[in-house]
């Protein structure tokens, strides 16, 4: 089987890491097949010594007018089959098709893009559970939403995220890089992200004496053009909030790995990764309650909160408390459901048993 596969997305955060995860397991297991990879060729030169790779320069820009017109559907069409890590679907392509949707907060949550922004993106994805031979989602809670939108009898199967490679081999033993105690938060600050949430409920908890900080893993600047409330909130609590500005990933990680915990308070999520490494690295964790941080975590020591009371999660944060069970205990229970090789091996096997019909 001769797979294209497009890869432009692959240095992006989210998607990209989710397709820089799985491919190496696509290659090694499967180097009988070739791989057509599309997109940008510095960017994919971490893959130049697999022999069973051809690669095809494209920078067309993902969701654009030139991506539906200029895409280079004649090399596509010389496959078998052709796979992309998102609901863009370029015009013209006459092999099966494959696609991981993550989610469909855009549809489920109001207020994140303009209605005709929500309008375009409901039909692009309908139009990708249309054209596709089969889709993969990352949660059960995703799949049940993508059917809820659009219904269909096309299988629908749920390739889970992982812990990626980077982290799996991160051995540092840099210091704290504070002196201090803290709490951190990973994330953007989309209002589905519940960051207003935290910052409420960490400004009650200092007032009740919580002897912490917060550390916001990001760009205090983006708030500045986002969203006046938040910044009221920051505003109260100037001296305990701190933001690290882009980080690489390294330092993201020491960071969450010398925290008192790591609270992730979305409202909604597809998956949700930032509480999965953190438990890996053996820091402590408090997630809201939505059901698909249920799904996930729920066999995993973290500790829940009522995302719909901020007073829940003021009682959570006075009361932090280390996980029980060892970091090598938790690691082997994360491996052992949440491997960016086993979603690899179920993408491939279910394109490959397809086409072998």
């Amino acid at each position: 089987m001769k797979l294209a596969i497009d890869c432009r997305m692959i240095k992006m955060s989210g998607i990209g890491v989710y397709l820089e995860n799985i491919l190496p397991t696509l290659f090694r297991q499967n180097s009988l097949d070739s791989f057509l990879l599309i997109g940008n060729q510095e960017q994919l030169s971490q893959f130049a010594d697999n022999k069973n790779c051809l690669f095809l320069e494209c920078n067309i820009p993902i969701f654009s007018v030139k991506e539906l017109i200029d895409f280079p559907v004649s090399e596509v069409n010389s496959c078998d089959a052709f796979y992309t890590p998102n609901f863009n679907i370029p015009f013209g392509i006459k092999v099966p098709i494959y696609c991981t949707i993550h989610d469909v907060v855009f549809l489920d949550v109001k207020g994140i893009t303009s209605f005709w922004g929500r309008a375009i993106r409901k039909l692009m994805l309908r139009r990708a559970v249309y054209l596709a031979t089969k889709i993969f989602t990352v949660s059960e809670f995703s799949k049940g939403r993508i059917l809820h939108y659009f219904p269909t009898e096309k299988e629908v199967i749920v390739t889970y995220n992982g812990i990626n490679s980077l982290l799996k081999n991160y051995a540092s033993k840099k210091p704290s890089p504070y002196t201090f105690k803290y709490i951190v938060y990973v994330g953007n600050i989309k209002k589905h992200k519940g960051l207003g949430l935290l910052l409420d409920s960490f400004n009650i908890a200092i007032k009740n004496g919580l002897l912490m900080k917060l550390v916001i893993v990001g760009n205090s600047c983006n708030f500045k053009t986002q969203d006046s409330d938040l910044i009221s909130k920051i505003k109260e609590q100037d001296d305990n909030i701190l933001f690290t500005g882009w980080l690489p990933s390294e330092d993201v990680y020491n960071t969450i790995m010398h925290a008192e915990c790591l609270v992730q308070p979305s409202l909604y999520e597809g998956f949700g990764i930032p509480p999965l490494e953190a438990l890996y690295l053996g820091c402590s964790v408090i997630v809201s309650d939505i059901p698909v941080f249920k799904e996930i975590y729920n066999d995993l020591p973290v500790c829940f909160f009522d995302s719909r009371n901020k007073m829940d999660l003021v009682k959570k944060l006075e009361n932090i408390e280390k996980s029980s069970l060892p970091k090598d205990s938790i690691r082997s229970i994360i491996e052992k459901k949440y491997n960016y090789i086993y979603s690899a091996e179920k993408i491939y096997t279910s394109i490959d048993i397809q086409i072998q019909k």
